[in-house]
């Protein structure tokens, strides 16, 4: 356990046990989880929506449709303790990546700093849901790329993980990008193997159209990006807001990109143009969106290693060659050097330790919501009175963020809208808005939307639910805990 690994095994560890520590958020996890319920039991992909009375059985082009697959597989076999897994040995892989591709041009100390000021920066957009399988595949394109002089024929593997990608998530777009960025840079510096690029980005076009929607998925990636009531709608995908932590971190890190290619600059080390476009492709996709800071935090360590190694004068060199003009002492390693090995090796040991003694499943708890503290946004009690109440002839007014999780908690149960902004159309968008405002036109709303029943959150929809008991409403309480209160019309 070299010093070297030592600092790769920190940077795979460490995310790893914030990501086992962390609590899973049910939006968007939820029902991807039910619809891949669905697909496994039906053997096919989903076409149409299954989950809202707004959208009930119109075309839904279901691009994550294999993550949803993942995601019950991994729901069934381990419970939502297994997905806690999942997301660890994602949130780890994406990082340890990031390392890898820096560690080409840095000592493995600073491509783990690195590596994890990237983790620091992009943490919000790394929850269990599609966008982290596309996170990880990014992480391993940029890393195979990265290494692309030494290691030329791993190139060929870039065309299947974006086949994958393509598949899991609607990023998939930024491989055949990458891939590009790598060949206009190596077009400039006149290096070899663009041949096997340029065959490379071909194929990775080629293979992200093998899906089961074909190249429409294209206009689906294009499509969310530009959806301007997605934009409306979702704080995530609103611009990015120098005034939140996420963005504050975000533009702070930019700011330091640009001082350290203006320190570049003076040292004649600047990187060539078609870097500097893929950094500031990136940087624009973090301002566009909350959910695009993730590109720039994996991306932009491993584009700027070289940089970085230029201004620290610490250019990588292979292992057993020659380091800072001296030559590696031959034979095994001094005992002083085993003894600090052996360390490393029970530092390793305790982290991974600490990974194992984290998992929430030693923890036990509700065999529905899984071990205790585990899940967020997801009122069991709300859900079981849901299906109690409800059947698939409902219609069922709920908050959009616990949608998810009702939709798989209360199989069956039509809700009127969820976290798949583009399925159900604006003007049930425009219907919600009106009765969760809690107006004076909210009942006059839910009797010509023919909602049977109503689940409030009294914490965020106040005037909802004081709406629903006013006397002659026409409502009235059937259950309440301390999440939520459900409604059903009076008798």
């Amino acid at each position: 356990m070299s010093r070297d690994r030592l600092w790769l095994a920190i940077a795979i560890l460490l995310p790893a046990l914030a990501a086992t520590i962390a609590p899973l958020s049910t939006v968007d996890l939820a029902y991807q989880v039910r619809a891949g319920e669905l697909m496994l039991a039906s053997t096919s992909v989903l076409r149409t929506d299954p989950f809202t009375f707004t959208a009930f059985g119109a075309p839904w082009l279901d691009q994550q449709w294999a993550a949803g697959v993942v995601f019950a597989l991994v729901h069934g076999l381990a419970g939502w303790g297994g997905l806690v897994i999942l997301r660890a040995v994602l949130v780890a892989a994406a990082v340890g990546l990031t390392a890898a591709g820096a560690r080409r041009w840095l000592t493995g100390r600073t491509a783990t700093l690195a590596a994890l000021a990237g983790f620091l920066v992009g943490i919000a957009s790394l929850g269990l849901r599609a966008q982290l399988f596309g996170v990880a595949l990014f992480a391993a394109v940029v890393a195979i790329l990265a290494w692309r002089d030494r290691r030329p024929r791993l190139a060929w593997a870039i065309p299947l993980l974006v086949l994958a990608w393509a598949n899991l998530h609607g990023s998939f777009f930024l491989g055949p990008a990458a891939v590009a960025a790598a060949f206009l840079a190596d077009l400039v510096a006149r290096r070899p193997g663009l041949r096997r690029l340029g065959a490379v980005f071909v194929l990775s076009l080629v293979a992200a159209c093998v899906t089961p929607f074909g190249p429409d998925v294209w206009g689906y990636a294009l499509g969310i990006a530009t959806n301007p009531e997605i934009a409306r709608l979702v704080t995530e995908w609103q611009r990015t807001s120098p005034f939140t932590v996420t963005g504050a971190v975000f533009y702070a890190s930019v700011l330091g990109v640009a001082w350290l290619l203006v320190r570049a600059r003076r040292i004649d080390a600047l990187p060539a143009w078609p870097v500097l476009a893929w950094l500031a492709g990136l940087a624009v996709l973090g301002a566009w969106a909350e959910r695009g800071v993730a590109w720039w935090a994996f991306g932009a360590p491993v584009a700027l290693a070289p940089t970085v190694a230029a201004l620290l004068g610490s250019r990588r060199v292979p292992s057993g060659a020659q380091r800072h003009g001296q030559a590696a002492p031959a034979g095994s390693p001094p005992p002083g050097t085993r003894r600090l090995r052996r360390l490393n090796v029970v530092l390793v040991l305790l982290l991974g330790a600490l990974v194992v003694a984290a998992q929430p499943a030693w923890r036990g708890g509700d065999p529905v919501t899984g071990p205790a503290g585990l899940l967020r946004d997801a009122p069991a009690g709300v859900a079981r009175a849901l299906a109690a109440l409800a059947g698939p002839a409902d219609r069922a007014v709920v908050p959009q963020p616990w949608a998810s999780w009702l939709i798989w908690a209360a199989p069956g149960v039509p809700v009127m809208i969820d976290s798949r902004i583009e399925v159900a159309p604006p003007s049930a968008w425009t219907d919600y808005a009106m009765i969760v405002g809690g107006g004076a036109d909210t009942l006059a709303t839910l009797d010509r939307i023919g909602a049977t029943v109503v689940v409030v959150d009294p914490a965020t929809q106040p005037r909802l639910e004081l709406a629903l008991r006013t006397p002659g409403g026409g409502w009235r309480e059937v259950y309440a805990d301390g999440d939520g209160v459900v409604f059903a019309p009076a008798p």
